[in-house]
């Protein structure tokens, strides 16, 4: 397993806060959104979904396009290619 996919693993599988982190996923998987928009939408509190998204773009899970409350927040195109990961979000739906 290489170190990315162990990254992956640890912090949507490894992790208490794995599930949110795997909802928010849900979310963006399906529409690029801001974290105003991904707190409303996840029914999380904005600081709570701050904090994952933030340790998610740290770990380039995100990529995000804009400046402070504007930023959108995609997927990264590397792990829209790991069929595991693909295969754990459509897991829950």
């Amino acid at each position: 397993m290489d170190s990315f996919r162990r990254i992956l693993f640890w912090l949507l599988e490894g992790t208490k806060g794995g599930a949110t982190r795997i909802k928010l996923l849900r979310i963006l998987i399906k529409k690029p959104s801001n974290i105003r928009q991904l707190s409303i939408s996840s029914g999380l509190d904005y600081k709570t979904t701050e904090h994952h998204i933030d340790l998610m773009e740290k770990n380039s899970i995100l990529e995000c396009v804009g400046n402070k409350y504007g930023r959108v927040y995609f997927i990264s195109e590397k792990i829209l290619n790991e069929d595991d990961f693909l295969k754990l979000l459509k897991s829950g739906e």
